[in-house]
């Protein structure tokens, strides 16, 4: 499984970032990776920061996230493998 955070450059953008790696960690998959290139954000559709992408699909963007939501999000996905 791969988490994509995207945007880094304001405090919402920061906070949903970490409590990505929080989740990441307490589910037991690999740590999400950051992307602040504005040009890189847009491949994925998004205008709106924080956003969030597993394995490629956008699950959430222009809000913040808890640990928790997160933790569903992956949860969900996993059990769609």
């Amino acid at each position: 499984m791969k988490l994509i955070t995207l945007g880094y450059c304001c405090k919402k953008s920061k906070q949903n970032h970490e409590n990505a790696v929080i989740a990441a960690k307490n589910c037991g998959v690999e740590a999400p990776v950051n992307i602040s290139d504005t040009m890189e954000m847009m491949k994925y559709g998004v205008m709106s920061t924080p956003a969030l992408v597993i394995d490629n699909k956008v699950v959430s963007m222009g809000r913040v996230l808890s640990v928790a939501q997160i933790e569903g999000l992956i949860k969900g996905r996993m059990t769609e493998e």
